[in-house]
């Protein structure tokens, strides 16, 4: 709205932006900052610029971003700060604190300018009701926290920090996070970590929450947030899981939601078999049917065999080929679905022995039909 309302000064006045190097519409003082009508008498940002001084940014910073949001009028306000500590270089913290959206337009060399020492500097710098950062920009104002002695990413930190921010750091940052600080702190959302990082903040996650070779509902329940599921909290960290916990969770009781399932590391779902899935999901395992055209459940579809599919009792299709079983008094003929590709074992038992199992690729349905002859033969010989 109150870019609209501006935009309509401007048009009411006919008046473009012009090169201007004088305030020809009275500086900017307290008084006109505590006015309604600030910032909106200055329709242009060159009449911005050349009416606000560094001492007014200086004195009347809070208010002014309190009020001021376009982003061209905000790197005005940052140019002037820069102007007003040029002679030490050094923007004091009790400035930073209130810089509020103006610190999403900074630049590399305004964050170096930034005394960022204190936690609350920190926290006011990460508020997400200022909007969102930049990876890169998060990163350096984070680091330069870090780099002050003391300071360390604890349960305080990472509250501030928050989820999608942490997620700028290197992964050797994120492993100087201990098991108490993770488990202290809030939920964190970290769906844009990469797989990696996701994986590192798992770890502790898992080391803060639980030890023992078997995941009780209870356990899970606690360790939510950080194995990813989201139930009253957005829990993200599933996606770090390794083969080994998810496969333990499946034989917990632990109805999954599918949100949940396919935040799962991809390659960790495919290690997963029909029985792992059915005990992962339970009660809601009907769901996996809806979801069979996302990628992951896809993708883990087409490398089970269409018999298991089917003991699901999902209607799911596009499985591999069922395995030809040849045995003693017993031909199974290939399904249909084997006769358009795929390789598949074939099951033999000769002579009422164990049974050995053979991988046999079947290109065409002529081999198919050559082998059924031969074991036709073979058993008419044995009678």
């Amino acid at each position: 709205m109150k870019t609209a309302i501006r935009q309509s000064i401007i048009d009411q006045s006919q008046s473009k932006r012009s090169i201007v190097s004088e305030c020809t519409v009275g500086n900017i003082t307290q008084v006109t900052i505590s006015e309604n009508t600030f910032p909106f008498n200055y329709e242009t940002v060159t009449k911005f610029n050349c009416c606000l001084t560094a001492k007014t940014v200086v004195d009347n910073l809070d208010a002014i971003t309190a009020k001021v949001d376009d982003l061209e009028y905000l790197e005005v306000v940052l140019a002037r700060l820069r102007e007003a500590y040029s002679a030490n270089s050094t923007i004091p913290e009790a400035k930073v604190q209130v810089l509020g959206p103006a610190s999403r337009v900074a630049t590399n060399a305004d964050i170096t300018m930034w005394s960022i020492t204190k936690i609350d500097t920190l926290s006011a710098l990460m508020d997400s009701s200022n909007g969102d950062w930049d990876a890169v920009m998060a990163q350096a104002i984070i680091s330069k926290y870090l780099s002050n002695s003391g300071n360390t990413l604890g349960s305080a930190e990472l509250n501030s920090i928050g989820g999608p921010n942490l997620c700028s750091l290197d992964t050797s940052l994120l492993k100087t996070i201990t098991q108490s600080s993770l488990s202290k702190a809030n939920a964190l959302t970290v769906t844009n970590c990469s797989i990696m990082k996701k994986r590192t903040l798992f770890v502790i996650a898992e080391g803060a929450f639980q030890s023992r070779s078997t995941v009780s509902a209870t356990s899970y329940q606690l360790t939510q947030p950080y194995i990813g599921t989201s139930y009253q909290l957005t829990q993200p960290y599933i996606g770090g899981a390794d083969s080994a916990y998810v496969q333990r969770l499946s034989t917990s009781n632990i109805s999954m939601d599918m949100d949940t399932f396919i935040s799962l590391d991809p390659t960790v779902i495919q290690t997963l078999g029909v029985s792992q899935v059915k005990g992962l999901l339970g009660s809601n395992l009907p769901e996996l049917k809806s979801y069979e055209n996302q990628s992951a459940v896809r993708t883990w579809i087409s490398t089970r065999f269409q018999a298991d599919l089917d003991y699901l009792g999902l209607g799911l299709k596009g499985g591999k080929a069922d395995p030809i079983t040849v045995g003693v008094g017993t031909i199974i003929l290939p399904t249909s679905a084997g006769v358009t590709g795929g390789a598949g074992p074939v099951n033999t038992v000769a002579g009422g022995a164990s049974a050995t199992t053979t991988a046999i690729n079947r290109p065409t349905f002529g081999l198919h039909l050559l082998l059924t002859t031969l074991a036709i033969a073979v058993l008419y010989i044995l009678h």
